[in-house]
């Protein structure tokens, strides 16, 4: 209890300005995440709720160097969007993900606003489980706002919940580590629910999935799936990011947002696992 309360300090400490706050702005867009391939699924947790044809959304910026934000998945879980849940048994190549980014900056200042992506396996919590399976190098964004794609192409049978046979339900956790010299952008993107109420849309996804609020207290979801890890992962579990208009010290009002990230995957089954990995593996869920 000790715990969450530190963490919740902390955390109103970020959001409301007090002391390192995070800075934001509103943006109003089309759906513009390009349909996933005949061959491929997406899983994604942020809410896209047209008003009548453009959603609203928050680009959060001003980080610091190293700093970690990231959001964690769990294949198999119910996705908002259009497309059935991904199956968990088939469904464990990591093909590529899409990420929202406003007004970036790379390509008018090389290196000052790069950053480097990297994937884990995950706990319940959202904090990295062993090594990174993968990490992209200094990535640079683009002038701007747009989507990062990035292709990392990767298995992920050894991050399995449940090691089976057959194995199943891969959690992972996707982060993106600002290494650029200035480091204060991208300008992430994430869902607005405050704005499409203000706004009076027609509270649901694409997929009819009711968008549920405030989060993480009414979600589709036990646990939250985005938020700041500070530098070197100094917040494990990591702090929420607070809608921008929730006025309230708990978020009571509008609740939480979820980075508008989209993965795709490539479903042809587990990869090879030696049985001494599967003991491993079966010992951090216990």
């Amino acid at each position: 209890m000790k715990k969450s309360l530190i963490l919740m300090l902390a955390l109103l400490v970020l959001v409301t300005g007090a002391s390192r706050a995070y800075e934001s702005k509103k943006y109003e867009i089309s759906e513009a995440f390009s349909l996933a391939m005949a061959e491929e699924c997406y899983l994604q947790y942020y809410y896209y709720i047209p008003c009548p044809t453009t959603s609203w959304f928050w680009g959060f910026f001003e980080w610091e160097q190293n700093d970690v934000i990231g959001q964690f998945f769990t294949i198999g879980d119910a996705s908002t969007g259009i497309y059935e849940a991904c199956d968990p048994q088939e469904c464990h190549t990591l093909d590529r993900f899409r990420v929202l980014d406003f007004f970036g900056y790379g390509s008018m200042y090389p290196g000052d606003f790069s950053v480097r992506f990297d994937v884990w396996c995950s706990d319940a919590d959202g904090c990295p489980v062993g090594p990174s399976l993968w990490n992209s190098g200094p990535v640079e964004t683009v002038q701007d706002w747009g989507f990062i794609d990035v292709e990392p192409n990767i298995f992920l049978t050894s991050c399995c919940i449940d090691p089976g046979p057959p194995p199943e339900y891969p959690r992972i956790l996707v982060t993106a580590t600002h290494v650029g010299t200035e480091a204060t952008y991208p300008r992430w993107g994430t869902d607005n629910i405050s704005a499409a109420l203000s706004e009076a849309c027609e509270m649901h996804d694409i997929g009819c999935v009711a968008a549920l609020y405030p989060r993480p207290t009414s979600s589709h979801y036990t646990t939250i799936h985005s938020g700041y890890y500070g530098i070197d992962f100094e917040y494990c579990p990591p702090l929420w990011f607070l809608d921008g208009d929730d006025t309230t010290a708990e978020g009571t009002e509008y609740g939480f947002v979820e980075f508008a990230w989209r993965l795709y995957l490539v479903c042809e089954g587990p990869d090879a696992v030696e049985p001494t990995t599967w003991g491993v593996i079966k010992s951090m869920y216990r």
